[in-house]
């Protein structure tokens, strides 16, 4: 409680930092500059339903894409679904027809928070893994608002674990009504915040419901034509920079028996910035690797029968291209931690990833299950792009890559039918 106030206190420094950091950085002033819009048409939307008004929060795409799955499965006749993000980049990525009504999530003061949650009037609040904000979930709680974190996620390196931290998210995760988690090593973990032993309950993460159903109405983008000899890929996804060293060490080693084998090479970056593409770009004329940008080929694809390396720059087509591969390196893995890996997991590829994969629970028990390669220097890596090479070693993995994801669908039932 103690800390919570001192965070309030502050509150009047962190509103003039936040102003100063808009001449700074773009994507604080983008949404800045557009919350007011968004969150006065989401006002005017809700005032004309009558119908119960459910509040989801997701961070960005990553946890966007968790909440997709009870977007489609909630009631749509009694709830009138709100979505806030914290991101601008996640703009771009909401179905008008998932959600009724969409806006940038309060800034984190005591004014802004409460005056959102009187003007919104949630029945329920819904938040997907870690992207907590203390004033919005105290004000929820006073407000009488039932609230409720889904995929809850505590990795055992996470600084809301550190001591003086720790005595705010005890008191934060207290006010939830219940606290759903994707396992039980995670559920001990949370345990150690709660007062009520009760209030956790594993269910598992609605992300793989969400896979599965993306995977039905996976787009066709034609990287494998009938004319096109290259018939496999390697996929480099959500890469940066600090992934390259180690990329590129393996493919300078490999690079021969890859053009032989007229394997593809398909290169997607974390975020598609000139910096990391111009990199990758140098880097493959070093190698005599044919390279191309998306946004040169996308309206006519047979052009890619011509070069051995794709460059995605653009967002939001990663976890439809895993389809075209065969063996997938998922990056960060060198830098703040992981991406997804469960999005390559669902149409079975060889998957691999660098050190730090501890945040994910599910790159977790794929290691601890020898489904999921560890990646530390070049020559493991290059081990796993071997495999490429092996049919026998790529069913192997895919079927039990597939069995996996198998055991961890329907959370998304579980918990609706409990708040619902």
């Amino acid at each position: 409680m103690i800390i919570y106030i001192l965070y309030i206190i502050l509150s009047p420094v962190i509103w003039a930092t936040l102003l100063i950091s808009i001449i700074f950085n773009k994507k604080i002033r983008l949404r800045f500059f557009s919350y007011s819009k968004l969150f006065n048409q989401t006002i005017h939307d809700v005032n004309l339903t009558n119908k119960k008004i459910i509040l989801f929060h997701a961070a960005s795409n990553g946890e966007l894409e968790q909440l997709k799955p009870f977007f489609r499965k909630i009631n749509r006749e009694k709830y009138y679904i709100v979505l806030t993000i914290s991101s601008p980049s996640s703009i771009n990525s909401i179905n008008k027809n998932e959600v009724d009504s969409f806006c940038y999530q309060a800034f984190d003061f005591p004014w802004s928070t409460y005056r959102f949650f009187k003007k919104i009037k949630p029945e329920k609040y819904l938040v997907t893994r870690h992207d907590l904000w203390p004033n919005h979930i105290i004000i929820a709680k006073l407000l009488n608002v039932k609230s409720y974190l889904v995929n809850g996620n505590l990795p055992k390196s996470s600084k809301r674990t550190w001591p003086i931290i720790k005595i705010l998210y005890q008191f934060l995760f207290n006010k939830f009504d219940t606290i759903y988690t994707v396992s039980n090593q995670l559920r001990n973990r949370f345990k150690n915040f709660l007062k009520n032993k009760d209030n956790i309950k594993i269910v598992g993460d609605t992300r793989f419901d969400q896979i599965k159903y993306r995977k039905s109405y996976t787009l066709d983008y034609n990287f494998i034509s009938k004319e096109n000899k290259r018939t496999k890929s390697i996929l480099f996804g959500s890469i940066e920079n600090k992934d390259l060293p180690i990329i590129f060490d393996s493919l300078n080693e490999l690079n021969e028996k890859i053009k032989v084998n007229h394997i593809n090479l398909i290169f997607v970056p974390h975020e598609p910035e000139d910096k990391i593409l111009l990199n990758l770009e140098n880097q493959l004329k070093e190698l005599k690797i044919e390279s191309t940008r998306y946004s040169i080929i996308k309206n006519d694809m047979a052009k890619l029968n011509d070069t051995e390396a794709l460059i995605v720059d653009c967002t939001g087509i990663l976890a439809d291209l895993y389809k075209y591969s065969s063996v997938s390196y998922i990056g960060c893995g060198f830098g703040k931690g992981v991406h997804n890996v469960a999005e390559p997991a669902i149409y079975g590829n060889t998957i691999c990833f660098g050190p730090k994969f501890n945040i994910l629970n599910e790159a977790i028990e794929m290691i601890e299950q020898n489904i999921a390669y560890l990646i530390t220097n070049k020559d493991e890596l290059s081990k796993v792009i071997n495999m490429v090479f092996d049919n026998k070693i790529l069913n192997q993995n895919s079927k039990k890559i597939k069995h996996y994801i198998k055991s961890k669908l329907n959370s998304t039932e579980s918990i609706i039918s409990e708040i619902f």
